[in-house]
């Protein structure tokens, strides 16, 4: 049977939690300044949030340079947060100024990466088409319908092949007018022409070379055929508009 009178248990109590009082207050806050930067460069970071895991206070953000102060002890951890970055957890040993680094984040849109080909986005359709329509053959030859008759015949006639084409032919055109467009577009006829806005589309439309020039010509060859396309543009541009009218 516990012998120890009640009031001496409740003075252990009290002494107890004086004791751990003064343990805390011992623990005593200061005021520790500091500049958070990106990982690896010297450029200062702003408006990142800072919060003391040990004590409730509010939280505190670095200012347009970077630059934080809050109150800590020795001991306490500080997290440091920001979209686009690592949270960063620092223990603090010391009340001199902080220098604190925090890692970029890379972020992908999709575990897939996006920067696929528009060539290769095309291959990949016309292989979807393949599957769909469980034909060999874009282009089925007369062999191909001996060999295998019934497969050889829907590649020829089968409305699903018929489509694969009819989008394997418009994806070419759109391919080559991508091709054209790289070496010959409206800010490059604009800079050596220096014609008006309102006649920029009618030229384009005109005088858009075919993908066998483009692909042989230089750089120079270019120019000049631009500059010898506007001055006849220049003589024969109401002629034009009435031919692209009828």
């Amino acid at each position: 049977m516990n012998t120890v009178p009640i009031y001496n248990r409740l003075s252990l109590i009290a002494v107890f939690c004086l004791c751990f009082a003064c343990s805390a207050y011992a623990q005593k806050l200061d005021v520790v300044k500091g500049v958070v930067f990106k990982k690896n460069t010297p450029t200062t970071i702003s408006f990142v949030t800072i919060t003391n895991l040990n004590h409730k206070m509010p939280d505190v953000q670095t200012d347009e340079l970077g630059s934080f102060h809050i109150e800590v002890a020795l001991g306490d951890t500080l997290l440091f947060k920001k979209s686009d970055y690592s949270p960063q957890y620092i223990v603090v040993q010391t009340y001199v100024s902080q220098s604190v680094y925090m890692q970029p984040v890379i972020q992908l849109n999709q575990v897939t990466i996006k920067d696929v080909s528009k060539k290769q986005e095309i291959n990949d359709a016309l292989n979807d088409y393949k599957k769909k329509g469980q034909f060999y053959s874009l282009n089925p030859s007369v062999g191909s319908v001996l060999t295998s008759p019934i497969s050889g015949l829907y590649d020829l006639f089968g409305k699903a092949p018929a489509q694969a084409r009819k989008f394997r032919q418009y994806t070419q055109q759109e391919l080559e007018r991508i091709e054209i467009n790289k070496r010959y577009n409206k800010p490059l006829v604009k800079q050596i022409t220096k014609m008006p806005d309102e006649d920029l589309d009618s030229f384009m439309l005109s005088f858009t070379p075919n993908i066998e020039d483009i692909r042989v010509w230089s750089d120079y060859d270019i120019i000049d055929y631009i500059k010898r396309s506007y001055a006849y543009f220049v003589k024969n541009k109401e002629s034009l508009k009435v031919e692209k009218l009828y």
